[in-house]
């Protein structure tokens, strides 16, 4: 399929060749208005799948016509900073509402009657139950991130904001992976879906390495970090399972006078928008992290994910390995562990995963060739010269007399 017309600028600025794969097969049947469920890997441009035929069905000036549902307030402010320049191509406006923020500068921002508006289910609840923001003129709905936002944490809260809107609204679900509820869609939501899934298209991902390093103590991990971490070259993210790690992590690294940044969902809005900017300005290049922070974050030419301990899953290591090698670049995801670790990894992992060494200059390989290099360097390196014992120094010039033959 070509690039509609109405883009065509906008792919040249951003040196996009070509629509993907999910962008083709998504198109026609969005803008016919179909109910869909749309799924492929992280970094396969599926914002921008669903933003092109959006805009295309929009009226301008005729008030809220599109709700988009995201599961964090980062991915809300990243999903409308990507529609902003594109809506202004049809003469439309985006705004969001997230938890964290300026409820007032919010509101104030509802008044401009953006025809999109980006939301998080919190503020979103809060908004419409003051009647300050109305859902019964909505023709679409978009619930990004559809396999987290359809868990039983948030199902029912999805399914209540939908049933203030019109009965016959478009609905939406985009996910990089499934979910046990997508099967029976039609029980939650009362109709028939048009399923896309090229969770398992390969070319999506083909720039992406995996590589396990076999390690011990958090320690050994501590160090792996902050030698990747001196590649130039180096843009990473590390992952944790759980807060508790993360800043027991960022004391050591800390302690060790290692430059990075923490996102972490206790943190305030400010801190989490401050760490984001240092990161993806590269002024800092190390960024950790759990999966409830990061997830969905569409950061330019990161190089390296590092998973600290193995994901708790499939879908939990996809999410974290889409991080990088976006839209067909080249990137590596490296998996802390022991060999029991590294089994339960290939149980839910069917990718190929290479255990492999550090070498010096920030690369791996399959031979420990860092540590050879460590020896050869030790060989070169000049011997300290030992001080002469106070003893021998007296006794300079002396000639002690050999001892008579017995």
């Amino acid at each position: 399929m070509d690039i509609p017309t109405l883009y065509k600028d906008y792919f040249a600025e951003n040196h996009f060749e070509k629509m993907t794969k999910i962008q083709e097969s998504v198109y026609l049947p969005f803008k016919e208005g179909k109910d869909l469920i749309a799924m492929a890997p992280t970094g396969s441009g599926k914002t921008l799948g669903f933003t092109m035929p959006m805009l295309e069905t929009l009226v301008p000036g005729d008030g809220l016509q599109v709700l988009i549902l995201e599961p964090s307030q980062e991915l809300a402010i990243q999903v409308r900073t990507v529609i902003q320049p594109l809506a202004k191509l049809v003469g439309c406006s985006v705004q969001a509402v997230t938890g964290g923020a300026n409820p007032q500068r919010q509101l104030k921002k509802l008044k401009e009657k953006p025809e999109i508006l980006v939301a998080t289910l919190g503020r979103l609840k809060e908004l419409t139950d003051s009647r300050k923001v109305k859902l019964g003129n909505l023709q679409t709905v978009i619930v990004d991130e559809a396999d987290e936002m359809l868990n039983e944490n948030k199902l029912e809260s999805v399914r209540e904001t939908i049933d203030l809107m019109p009965a016959d609204v478009q609905l939406t679900f985009f996910s990089a992976t499934g979910n046990e509820i997508f099967k029976d869609m039609h029980k939650w939501f009362g109709q028939d879906f048009l399923t896309i899934d090229q969770r398992y298209d390969r070319s999506y991902t083909e720039g992406i390495k995996h590589y396990f390093i076999n390690t011990g103590s958090d320690s050994m991990k501590n160090t792996l970090i902050r030698e990747m971490a001196h590649n130039k070259k180096f843009l990473g993210i590390v992952f944790f399972n759980n807060s508790r790690s993360l800043h027991k992590v960022s004391s050591d690294l800390e302690y060790a006078k290692t430059n990075f940044v923490v996102l972490d969902s206790k943190m305030s809005s400010q801190q989490r928008k401050t760490a984001l900017q240092l990161f993806k300005s590269g002024k800092v290049t190390l960024l950790l992290t759990t999966d409830v922070a990061a997830r969905g974050m569409d950061i330019d030419n990161v190089s390296t994910i590092i998973n600290y301990m193995i994901p708790r899953d499939n879908s939990e290591y996809l999410h974290r390995a889409g991080r990088t090698g976006r839209m067909g670049k080249s990137g590596d995801v490296v998996t802390f562990g022991n060999s029991h670790d590294f089994r339960n990894l290939q149980t839910f992992n069917d990718l190929e995963i290479k255990k492999v060494f550090l070498n010096h200059d920030g690369t791996f390989s399959a031979k420990d060739t860092y540590h050879k290099h460590k020896k050869q360097m030790a060989k070169t390196m000049p011997k300290p010269k030992h001080k002469k014992r106070l003893r021998d120094q007296k006794n300079k010039g002396k000639h002690r007399p050999k001892k008579p033959l017995q």
